[in-house]
């Protein structure tokens, strides 16, 4: 269960697993905008799964705050060890290509591969905790995806 954002708006620091329900269910309905971007993430992840090489998916960003008009989505993939964009249908590629991930899900879209570095993916997700502010937030990982 997601913890109460904080008197910034914030998760409090961590990595908290949510199911993709929960997600949709508090960030992507209490206003137009968010019940957009869900719409765009629920298609977006839509794909990353159809691959059937999704391991993992943590968002942060202001999506995942309390911010009532979310910017876009920052979304991170992280695949299988073993994954391959050149067996991937045209279609798919889509979420993987950062800029066509822009303009068709309103989503800035990383990814790696399951075989990355520990450690390198631990400084990747202590980045995404820390704001423009520089202020320590939370992130989110979406679990059973």
């Amino acid at each position: 269960m997601l913890p109460e954002l904080n008197s910034d708006g914030n998760l409090p620091e961590g990595i908290h697993p949510a199911t993709e329900e929960e997600v949709f269910l508090r960030f992507a309905t209490t206003s137009a905008r968010r019940q957009w971007l869900g719409e765009q993430l629920r298609s977006l992840l839509s794909l990353a799964k159809s691959t059937g090489q999704l391991s993992r998916v943590f968002l942060w960003g202001s999506f995942v705050t309390g911010k009532e008009v979310p910017n876009d989505l920052d979304v991170l993939l992280v695949m299988a060890a073993d994954f391959t964009l050149e067996a991937l249908p045209a279609y798919c590629r889509v979420v993987f290509d950062h800029v066509q991930a822009r303009l068709h899900f309103h989503a800035d879209v990383f990814w790696t591969k399951a075989s990355i570095d520990v450690q390198a993916l631990q400084l990747w997700l202590d980045t995404y905790q820390t704001g423009k502010d520089f202020k320590r937030k939370g992130i989110v990982e979406v679990i059973g995806s």
